[in-house]
């Protein structure tokens, strides 16, 4: 990957004009009019479709915004993020969902363009790279129908003619989604025979397993379950967890392309990371901190209070670090006090500074979106559904002995048995945050199961454990399952109107 970037800046457009009422790129994405006729110029197009996904409107930032402050278990740094998406209550016209939708959808018109003019059947090559932009796709709307709801369906290269979209259903994108999620299995080649960490077409068994979940909400006895155990048991055995979590995110020769890894955005020199500045406060290092993310003090007692000692906690959380002049700083919960707003609430440490000598904020650390660990609760979750209690413990607990061996002598956390289906149920929805906090998943997990759910396990939970006059309260309102259709796209779009908004905005 490291001249891949280099490529696409030789036959991409640098700046794309974007509003509904021009989604096209203009000038066009790519430059050559034969692009797609051999398989470098296919591939230097595919490029670009991961490039905007590493985009800063993508996965390097506005998604962060975006679903880590809705999540309900994150406090924003700045008042009006604080005043607004920081207590489940975006405007319409904020930026970071604005800009959120525009990535994605920069992201879909780039892989309609590919998938508008490559042939199937020509080249096994060729076809992986249909494959991939099917995947693609099908990942980015499945991301934009669990955000904002039904959204209009792009799915063919966009011209002034086709370029305004009604609103679809969510039974519309569902049906889209499934359908290029099993397309790209088709076409996609193994992991082992792609190239620059691309994912193999067992991603797309995954997708498709997240979507069937999804789909049967909170219904336990929806035939969804059945569909996502045949895709997600396909996955099963064909990655291996690291030894150690730790690993995951201590260096980037541990982190980047592992054994656990099924599907990550691949950073380099020339497009480097912004986790880092997004995570980090400006005195832990010498270069730039934002310090926009930082976790509810409930998160980290919970999960305290659920496995004490768990080897999990000191790589997922820091409250006290080295200055870069030194001297020591806490927060909560080294800080119990919780005097004011700077020392309340704990870091991620996940996406820390881990050197803080550094005099940049960039980094070279890839962004993964689907690993193994996930998959084995996800299945897990699914057999415990389906009945299979023998074997939903079996798999959460391979997560769990290796959380418990990432420190000598940890007894936490200790394996689960004899846990009745609802018992079950409730502790594998907790489990995705110990396992996977601020990794992406939080905002769809928390909601996955519909708003009472949510309510109940992240809004109540949250509201009871705030005691300080600056702790954020979270209103009891379902509009908050959703974010807001971006004004700009209600304005420009000549077949929405403001009745096609969601409710409550």
């Amino acid at each position: 990957m490291k001249n891949i970037y280099k490529t696409i800046i030789l036959t991409l457009v640098s700046i794309f004009m974007y509003t509904s009422c021009d989604l096209e790129e203009n000038p066009p994405f790519l430059l050559t009019d034969d692009i797609y006729s051999s398989v470098e110029g296919a591939d230097t197009a595919l490029n670009g479709i991961l490039s905007e996904f590493a985009s800063f409107d993508y996965y390097a930032a506005n998604f962060q915004h975006t679903t880590l402050y809705m999540s309900g278990m994150i406090v924003p740094k700045k008042p009006i993020d604080i005043a607004t998406i920081g207590i489940l209550s975006p405007s319409p016209s904020q930026n970071y969902p604005t800009n959120l939708w525009r990535g994605m959808y920069i992201a879909i018109s780039r892989a309609n363009d590919l998938i508008g003019n490559v042939n199937e059947g020509d080249d096994p090559e060729m076809d992986n790279i249909l494959g991939l932009a099917y995947f693609l796709r099908a990942h980015t709307y499945f991301n934009l129908v669990r955000i904002y709801g039904g959204v209009p369906l792009h799915t063919e290269p966009t011209t002034r003619e086709n370029i305004h979209k009604p609103r679809a259903s969510v039974e519309e994108v569902y049906n889209l989604i499934i359908s290029d999620a099993k397309k790209a299995e088709q076409l996609m080649l193994d992991a082992g025979q792609q190239t620059g960490g691309r994912p193999g077409k067992l991603a797309a068994n995954m997708l498709l397993a997240k979507v069937y979940m999804t789909l049967a909400g909170n219904d336990n006895g929806s035939e969804y379950w059945q569909k996502a155990y045949d895709e997600a048991i396909q996955v099963y055995g064909q990655y291996s967890l690291v030894s150690n979590y730790d690993d995951l995110w201590s260096s980037i020769s541990t982190a980047n392309n592992n054994s656990e890894s099924i599907f990550e955005i691949q950073f380099n020199k020339e497009h480097s990371s912004a986790m880092i500045k997004l995570f980090t406060p400006n005195n832990a290092f010498k270069g730039k901190g934002w310090e926009r993310f930082r976790a509810n003090p409930e998160i980290i007692d919970n999960h305290m209070a659920r496995y004490p000692d768990d080897p999990r906690i000191n790589f997922t959380f820091i409250s006290k670090y080295k200055k870069s002049n030194n001297k020591t700083a806490k927060v909560y919960p080294s800080d119990p006090k919780r005097k004011n707003f700077k020392t309340a609430y704990p870091y991620i440490y996940k996406f820390f500074i881990k050197d803080n000598t550094a005099t940049t904020d960039k980094s070279n650390y890839n962004y993964v979106l689907y690993r193994y660990a996930d998959l084995l609760l996800m299945l897990a979750e699914i057999e415990n559904e389906l009945g299979m209690s023998v074997e939903a413990h079996a798999h959460v607990n391979e997560v769990l002995k290796r959380a418990r061996e990432s420190s000598e002598g940890a007894v936490e956390p200790a394996d689960w048995e004899g846990l009745s289906q609802d018992e079950f149920r409730e502790a594998i929805m907790k489990e995705y945050t110990y396992e996977l906090f601020a990794e992406g998943q939080d905002f769809f997990n928390a909601r996955r199961r519909g708003y009472d759910w949510f309510k109940s396990h992240v809004i109540d939970v949250h509201n009871a454990r705030n005691n300080k006059n600056f702790d954020l309260v979270y209103p009891d309102n379902p509009k908050g399952m959703l974010l807001p259709i971006p004004t700009v796209e209600i304005d420009t779009n000549e077949k929405l109107t403001a009745a096609d908004q969601n409710p409550g905005y």
